[in-house]
């Protein structure tokens, strides 16, 4: 009897985890002040400002040393909230970008799970981005985990770029 007794328990148990994690909250758009709130949760530092054509948020903010915008995108409905994110961080070459800034940016998207590295060639500029989607529902430990990640990706990003350049 005693075995079933314990089942039971861990049965039970298992169901009200089951109902915690299906009751959860999520979130398929986030508004400007949630953005905000969520990028100041993260230690970034964020300026708000909107998007001249669309009215959508724009974030400017800081990981560390480095200045990065998050667009937000997909916004509809008042107040305005928008499904998806994109952050981006670029920085100036101080000079023409070479064939050795284009194979930087490949090994770093070769080896990096997140971001997407790129050289603006016309701007003279490299830089990075991260796409967060919150389309179809997201909880918002997961918006959370996520925006922290940027800084890591803005570092392993000049970290690659340096070490490219390191010893030239």
């Amino acid at each position: 009897m005693k075995m079933i007794g314990k089942s039971v328990a861990a049965i039970a148990a298992g169901v009200g985890m089951m109902f915690t994690v299906a009751t959860a909250q999520t979130i398929d758009a986030v508004t400007a002040d949630q953005l905000e709130a969520a990028l100041e949760a993260a230690g970034l530092g964020p300026e708000m400002t909107e998007d001249a054509a669309t009215g959508a948020p724009v974030a400017t903010g800081t990981a560390g040393e480095f200045q990065f915008y998050v667009r937000a995108l997909s916004c509809s409905g008042e107040p305005m909230a928008c499904e998806n994110l994109v952050f981006f961080a670029n920085f100036d070459l101080g000079r023409t970008a070479t064939a050795k800034d284009y194979r930087i940016v490949n090994d770093f998207r070769d080896g990096q799970v997140f971001g997407r590295a790129y050289v603006l060639a016309s701007k003279n500029q490299v830089g990075v981005d991260y796409v967060i989607e919150l389309g179809g529902g997201v909880t918002e430990d997961h918006l959370s985990q996520n925006i922290n990640r940027w800084a890591d990706v803005i570092t392993a990003f000049v970290t690659k770029f340096q070490e490219g350049y390191s010893g030239s």
